[in-house]
């Protein structure tokens, strides 16, 4: 019931919002029909600390594993909150904070790591680094991990220690994190800024990206999913051995698409929006839903 948000103006911040009402608006009936209250306004809880300079807030990131715990991004430092819910009044306060590890050098986007309780993923300009905040100091660093900077990170929801990053070079990587040195999966994804990249949550063998070259695609990566091919391989007919890669494209849009998310309650429902506002949803061909489930 509770929401972050990054706001911006003529000054930036964050915020955390309370949504009230639920269980009224969950018994009413639906919105339109007579009878149905009117929606609630949210209430704000708190702001992370004062208002900053135009541009400097990037993002706020909830921790999925310490829900009292909360990161403030912004283009030269990181810093990480704890809140406590009282009855008449919420607070938060600074537990730590890290620059950003580049002197000129600023953040970009972030995620945290569903597997680890204190580990938080940090791009910096070309750089991927993740960060221990328990010390707020940085655990892994792959310097110049893009040629050009990062726009996105998502972590594999079934594999640990595995990162999906996005950037202006076209291109989207995987990174196994416990061994850094190289990509284990480099794609040239678009002709144009990949803006982002992210795992199906059901089925990490599906990445699902989008850019600034007004597609949105869908890949395959089997191979290094938590579920990689079983087939033998010496008995297999060659046919039936699908090679991993692009899945599809979808060319929905006109102008540049900057998000695309997948549905939190069906595995094979995604959208993505545009700068003109255009939102579109779309669903994984049968043919490759049922390459998975059977």
């Amino acid at each position: 019931r509770v929401l972050a948000t990054s706001w911006g103006g003529a000054e930036r911040g964050g915020s955390l919002y309370r949504m009230d009402r639920l269980a009224e608006r969950e018994a009413a009936p639906e919105a339109g029909h007579r009878g149905a209250p009117a929606p609630a306004p949210l209430a704000e809880l708190l702001q992370l600390g004062g208002p900053c300079a135009l541009g400097d807030s990037v993002d706020v990131l909830w921790n999925p594993v310490l829900p009292e715990q909360v990161a403030s991004l912004h283009r030269g430092t990181v810093r990480l909150w704890s809140l406590s819910h009282a009855a008449a009044a919420s607070s938060a306060s600074e537990s730590g904070a890290a620059p950003s590890p580049r002197e000129e050098g600023s953040f970009g986007c972030g995620r945290w790591d569903p597997h680890h309780a204190h580990a938080l993923a940090l791009a910096c300009e070309s750089d991927l680094l993740t960060l221990d905040t328990r010390s707020m100091k940085s655990a892994v660093a792959v310097a110049d991990a893009h040629e050009q900077p990062v726009r996105g990170l998502d972590y594999n929801p079934n594999k640990p220690n595995t990162l999906l990053s996005s950037g202006d070079d076209y291109h989207v990587k995987v990174w196994d994190l416990r061994k850094p040195l190289t990509p284990v999966l480099s794609l040239l994804a678009h002709a144009h800024w990949v803006t982002s990249a992210t795992y199906n949550r059901f089925h990490d063998q599906l990445l699902l990206s989008c850019g600034t070259d007004s597609q949105v695609k869908l890949w395959r990566a089997a191979a290094i999913s938590s579920a990689p091919p079983s087939l033998d391989y010496e008995e297999a007919d060659p046919s039936e051995v699908e090679a991993d890669g692009i899945v599809r494209p979808y060319t929905d849009h006109e102008q540049s698409v900057f998000g695309a998310v997948w549905s939190a309650a069906d595995a094979w429902i995604f959208a993505s929006l545009s700068l003109d506002g255009k939102v579109v949803v779309n669903h994984v061909p049968p043919s490759e839903k049922y390459k998975i489930l059977l």
